[in-house]
């Protein structure tokens, strides 16, 4: 596989035990990605070169590593252009700022252009980020919409007719004591997390007292908002330069870019198995995940796998239409349906969570009035 880093620092153990044994899928033995023979070496198609696991059974974890990590790569390459690759022509500021995306970059991204748009991608290893949103008067939308790695929406902040407020992120190992000030505390699953801030503007002539509400957005970090000094850097990134957007949900350096991610998304308990499972093939934290040198069948297991769940994404986009709204929330709403979070991810235009997603038509009224009164939600 052809490496694409800004640096090469990342390395990869040879040989890693399975972390634990997983029942459901009646796996026999320790797996591991070590080369070793087995009895089902003999049987020809059902041999991916993994010691008990068969070719159904690693279509089936691809399947499923692929709609867990969509909302993932989809958000992380949105990251990449915007506050990583200096030298690219989408970038905006470093990480953990908040930049303008500008008229043209947002109608390139399908954005609403009634709206001015703020873009941040958040590293939040070393320390929490402090996020300021403006007060606005009551008929102007100003509004501000946080989500984690995952795409969950783990803050939606508007400030039409409110008084804005001052909101701190923080990662999911952060422990620190939330200085005076704070309006809330949000809390993120994964340590890169994304914000994208939104200025109603009401005509060309409103272009300019839009743009001055918009730069009342702030983004910095805890040390910075209390003027101390910041605490140690986190441990340096060779970050990863993702495959071009065309080819993003069908090259099988997906995976790679899966497993680079996973480093950044500690393991919650509800999906110890599935994240075993993955590990069984595999995807596994800071290792690369070589899918050039893998068994053949291997291979031929992961692209069908990624083909069957692009399909199920595909199915599940169609049957929603233009109602989109249970395709995005947070973990709560979503629980660990990762195929209406992927599907969102691809509708959503990766970092916009759903921002610009198509709305749901609003329905009409019945020609006649019903005969029993409507159900109360």
């Amino acid at each position: 596989m052809r490496h694409r880093q800004i640096s090469t620092a990342l390395r990869r153990a040879t040989c890693r035990p399975f972390i634990g044994f997983v029942a459901a899928l009646a796996l026999a033995g320790a797996l591991s990605g070590c080369t070793f023979r087995s009895p089902d070496a003999a049987s020809g198609s059902q041999w991916v070169g993994i010691e008990g696991v068969t070719a159904q059974q690693a279509r089936s974890i691809a399947r499923e590593s692929y709609l867990y990590g969509a909302p993932m790569v989809a958000s992380y390459q949105a990251m990449y252009a915007y506050s990583i690759d200096k030298s690219g022509a989408q970038y905006k500021g470093p990480l953990n700022s908040i930049n303008p995306m500008g008229t043209a970059a947002a109608a390139a991204a399908g954005l609403d252009p009634g709206y001015l748009y703020s873009y941040a991608a958040l590293d939040l290893r070393a320390e929490p980020v402090v996020v300021t949103v403006p007060r606005v008067e009551k008929r102007r939308d100003a509004s501000l919409q946080v989500m984690d790695l995952y795409m969950h929406h783990i803050g939606d902040l508007g400030s039409r007719g409110v008084g804005g407020g001052v909101f701190l992120v923080a990662g999911p190992s952060w422990k620190g004591k939330v200085p005076p000030g704070i309006t809330k505390v949000i809390r993120s699953e994964t340590e890169l997390a994304t914000l994208v801030a939104r200025t109603q503007r009401f005509n060309p002539a409103d272009h300019d007292n839009a743009k001055r509400i918009q730069s009342r957005f702030k983004v910095q970090t805890l040390s910075a908002f209390r003027n101390r000094a910041a605490p140690a850097a986190p441990a340096r990134v060779d970050w990863m330069a993702p495959v071009p957007r065309a080819q993003m949900y069908s090259s099988l350096e997906f995976y790679d870019e899966l497993a680079f991610l996973l480093r950044f998304a500690p393991v919650p308990k509800s999906e110890t198995m599935l994240r075993e499972r993955m590990d069984s093939l595999g995807l596994r934290p800071d290792e690369t995940y070589d899918t050039a040198s893998l068994n053949p069948a291997l291979r031929r297991a992961l692209q069908e796998g990624m083909h069957d769940a692009q399909n199920d994404i595909d199915k599940n986009r169609a049957a929603k239409g233009n109602d989109a709204g249970a395709l995005f929330g947070d973990r709560e709403a979503l629980k660990n349906d990762y195929l209406s979070r992927a599907t969102g991810a691809q509708m959503g235009l990766f970092a916009f969570g759903g921002m610009s997603a198509p709305k749901a038509s609003p329905k009409q009224p019945p020609t006649q009035p019903p005969t029993q009164p409507p159900k109360q939600r």
